[in-house]
Parts: structure tokens; sequence; C-alpha cells
């Protein structure tokens, strides 16, 4: 008897450890397209054009302490799941999908699946615009990453280099730990640490030709 709940222990200890690493966060309004991120601070104002001058199309207002979020110009309350591409309060992170950049303004956008709404950010110390591969080089590296739990077994496979036609280093099955190095394009060269102590690395298809992203910060 003592040999069984010793073992059923281990198996729920186990199965609590593997999830707990690859569970994504807003995985359903995750924004799988653009240029890259913005972290924006509250409130923050939308504009038309890249210009101070520029019509307000929207003024978004959020609380890292209670998690409510509001768009002050339709006078309502807006959930987190439709308007960021990631919030974390522990963090006080608010990342908006940004579509385009110039001149110190990113064209970001959010409530897509409803009524969208685009409009251009004013990049300063606090709100600041992120491409691919800076976000991964510093958040990433931060953070660490975790894989979305709906990929296929093709997209847990490493590579020897940043190419599908180059041989296999691998396959991250249980990720405990995943930490990037290097991003060339849609690839990561990334270094992995399994639950079961092994260490793989290899390069790591992060984002599909459509635009879908397989892996996230673990805020």
């Amino acid at each position: 008897m003592k040999k069984i709940l010793t073992i059923f222990f281990i198996l729920i200890t186990f199965s609590s450890i593997a999830f707990a690493d690859v569970l994504p966060y807003y995985v359903n309004s995750l924004r799988r397209y653009g240029i890259g991120y913005t972290s924006v601070t509250s409130p923050t104002v939308m504009r038309q054009t890249p210009s101070k001058d520029g019509k307000i199309l929207e003024s978004l207002n959020f609380d890292f302490i209670t998690g409510e979020t509001s768009c002050i110009e339709n006078k309502t309350r807006c959930s987190q799941d439709e308007v960021f591409a990631a919030f974390s309060q522990s963090k006080k992170i608010a990342l908006l999908t940004t579509l385009d950049e110039t001149e110190g303004w990113s064209l970001v956008c959010f409530n897509q699946s409803q009524n969208p709404v685009c409009g251009w950010v004013k990049e300063d110390a606090k709100n600041k615009f992120y491409n691919w591969s800076d976000f991964f080089n510093i958040y990433g590296k931060k953070y660490g990453l975790y894989l979305f739990k709906d990929l296929q077994k093709t997209d847990k496979i490493l590579y020897a280099a940043p190419i599908k036609q180059s041989n296999t280093t691998g396959s991250i099955e249980l990720p405990k730990l995943i930490n990037p190095w290097l991003i060339r394009g849609n690839w990561l060269l990334v270094k992995v640490n399994d639950l079961n102590n092994q260490v793989k690395t290899g390069w790591l298809n992060f984002r599909g030709n459509d635009g879908k992203l397989k892996l996230f910060v673990k805020f």
C-alpha cells in the first residue's frame, strides 16, 4: 500500500511540474503577426497618424494591481484577453502587437476579433518597441521561454542549423527550462533543460511562415 501511494504521489508531482511550464497565457488572443511588440504604460494614447497632432482614436487605461482595463474614448471596459498580446501583473508588463514602426512611433493594434482598433503610439522611456530579435534577446533571456500546448511533434524538433534541411539535434519533450541564445529570422538557437535532466541545444523554428508563434516569453 505504501508503495502504491508513493508511486501515485510521484505521478501527481511529475504531472504538475510538466504542465506548469508549458501552459500558455492568453494563447487564444495572442496576435500572431506583425513585426514585434510595443511595451506600453497607462494611459496609452493611440492616434490616427504618427504625430502629436493626430486624431485620438483610443485612450487605453489599465492597472497592474487590479488588472482592470478600460477604453476611455469608447467608455467601455476592455478585456485583457482582447487588448493585449501579453499582460503580466507581477512583472508589470503590457504588450501590444506592433504592425509598423517609424521615427519614434509604433503602429499597434488590439481588440481585433470584434472591432479592431489600430493606431500610432508615441515611443518614449515608458513606451518602447521591440522587434523579434530584441524581444527574445531581452525578455527571453531574462525570463525564459515556454512552448504552446497545441504544438505538433514536428514543431518541437531542434536542428543543427536554422534550416529544416539540416540535421536534427533532438526534440523538446518535457522542457523544464528553455533559454534563447541567438535569433536568425524565424529561428531561435535555444538551450533546453528537460525534466529528465538532459540538456539539448539546437535551432527551433519559433514562427511559421503564416506568422503563427510556437513559443513565448514566460512572464
